[in-house]
């Protein structure tokens, strides 16, 4: 062997001599579902009521579920929160008062009879709100009181006086008293949230590439780098 190709050889296994420190690091997988408007929604924030969603209809894909869970719950109660937060914490503190005082379903009903929004009545699964559908639909729940549940309009303390199961899980029904603590009614609600989605329809700064199909119709998603 010749002095210079010995000197390529030593050179070239310099080059290929991994160097500590300087490995490759493998990229994270991007948490990240949306950002609209600097407002940042990610797995995590759908996957508890995506899994809920999937227990009793396991035939509705996975993107249509997310869909679902962004444009009705978690979107909407992250803007509610940049847009009414000391109204929200006041309501909060409402509801926080009443459950101190109601243990039971039967206290419940007992105390809010003069609140000034509260129904009782009969629903199922979809017509519950998600995060209380998941606590009225907790058979272990049955009789207790809720702790605050956070929803767009503002917060509601529930119970369930009886749970009738059917042959299909997303049949059952419920006999609840719901009460509310809330910034806006139904009717000011829709309005209001009809005006932010006309408003923020272009201010998509990010999507996942992978859940593109899963984003509310009405977001206008940008194009794809």
């Amino acid at each position: 062997m010749n002095r210079s190709t010995a000197t390529l050889l030593v050179a070239t296994a310099i080059l290929l001599t991994p160097v500590p420190g300087c490995k490759e690091q493998p990229v994270p997988p991007e948490h990240r579902l949306l950002v609209l408007d600097g407002i940042e929604i990610t797995l995590a924030d759908v996957e508890p009521y995506v899994a809920y969603l999937a227990s009793f209809m396991p035939e509705f894909g996975r993107k249509t579920m997310i869909e679902k869970v962004i444009d009705e719950h978690v979107l909407p109660v992250k803007l509610a929160r940049r847009h009414f937060g000391p109204q929200r914490a006041e309501q909060l503190r409402l509801a926080q008062d009443l459950c101190s005082l109601a243990t039971n379903a039967a206290e419940l009903e007992r105390l809010s009879e003069q609140c000034q929004h509260k129904t009782r009545g009969k629903m199922n699964r979809l017509q519950a709100k998600l995060p209380v559908s998941m606590f009225l639909f907790d058979e272990l729940q049955t009789g207790a009181v809720s702790p605050p549940i956070e929803l767009p309009q503002g917060w509601f303390v529930v119970a369930v006086h009886e749970f009738t199961k059917t042959a299909m899980r997303l049949d059952d029904f419920v006999d609840t008293r719901h009460v509310g603590f809330v910034t806006h009614t139904s009717g000011d609600w829709y309005q209001w949230w009809t005006a932010q989605t006309e408003l923020l329809a272009d201010k998509a700064t990010f999507v996942h590439p992978d859940y593109r199909s899963a984003m509310p119709k009405w977001i206008r998603l940008p194009e794809q780098p």
